[in-house]
């Protein structure tokens, strides 16, 4: 389930962050995780319509985003280590989701959610080893193979906004269970069936910054735990971690219409195999 963008946040540089401060005994990053992080690329494209009246105190949005999920990986099995194998893994993912939302107070929201997703996964193996002997046994079943997997992701999600000082301030609580199955498979093990529950607790300060060029820009901190459940929690090595960030946003005008923001950002992955710290670049935040 690392090709669910949703669940993992890598950037487009890594590091480990008790390499900047002293963070006591929080596992923040080790080697192994630090280089399973830079073996992964991840991008995503989120885009969020306008929400609209729908029905009496309920509104709606259409959600989209487009991710890419890349790694690059060396498996060492010859003595000495002259011939290295390399594996390569793709996944491309799009997402669609329908939003309703419905304003229970003045500062409650419930939120729910029904989406779809669509993943396609392909790797190439280059067999340099002795592994080579094996091809046939592994090709077009484990290695050198592609297939793709059809999700649905509904959502439900209850947030509250309020002031601190004159800032926004956000709890957001949301459950997501998603349920799917891979299609177009080469093989019959690849024929299986999927499910994946998260549930995330997340608290956002909004620190409004003076107009940058008459646009709109904030500094934002975060801080969040994903409980997960089902087939995430292998490839995860956890069943929860926590992620903490911050983060700088401008809307964008100028820009192309499906842009309405930019920014770049910090986060501390904490608590998994993917330990760790990275620096983001932001599109689309909600701001």
């Amino acid at each position: 389930m690392l090709t669910d963008a949703s669940l993992i946040t890598l950037g487009v540089v890594n590091f480990d962050p008790s390499s900047v401060v002293d963070v006591g005994g929080l596992d923040t990053g080790s080697q192994s995780s630090l280089q399973r992080r830079r073996e992964l690329k991840t991008y995503s494209l989120p885009w969020n319509g306008d929400w609209t009246q729908a029905f009496p105190h309920w509104h709606t949005s259409t959600y989209f985003k487009l991710s890419y999920i890349g790694s690059n990986q060396t498996v060492d099995f010859s003595q000495p280590l002259i011939d290295i194998d390399e594996l390569s893994e793709k996944s491309y993912l799009f997402q669609a989701e329908q939003r309703w939302q419905y304003a229970l107070t003045d500062h409650w929201k419930t939120q729910i959610g029904i989406g779809a997703q669509a993943i396609w996964y392909e790797n190439q193996f280059q067999y340099r080893s002795e592994l080579k002997e094996l091809e046939s046994l592994f090709d077009n079943g484990l290695l050198n193979t592609s297939y793709g997997a059809l999700v649905i992701d509904p959502s439900i999600e209850f947030r509250y906004d309020n002031l601190f000082f004159g800032h926004r301030w956000q709890f957001i609580s949301r459950y997501r269970f998603a349920i799917g199955r891979t299609v177009l498979t080469d093989t019959a093990p690849q024929e299986v069936f999927s499910k994946v529950g998260r549930f995330s607790n997340t608290f956002m300060f909004h620190y409004d910054l003076p107009l940058l060029a008459d646009n709109d820009n904030e500094l934002r901190l975060m801080f969040q735990r994903i409980d997960l459940s089902g087939d995430a929690v292998q490839p995860l090595g956890t069943d929860h971690f926590y992620k903490v960030g911050a983060g700088w946003v401008i809307d964008t005008p100028w820009l192309l219409s499906w842009i309405d923001n930019v920014g770049l950002g910090v986060t501390v992955n904490i608590g998994s195999v993917l330990s760790g710290g990275s620096i983001l670049l932001l599109f689309n935040e909600d701001i």
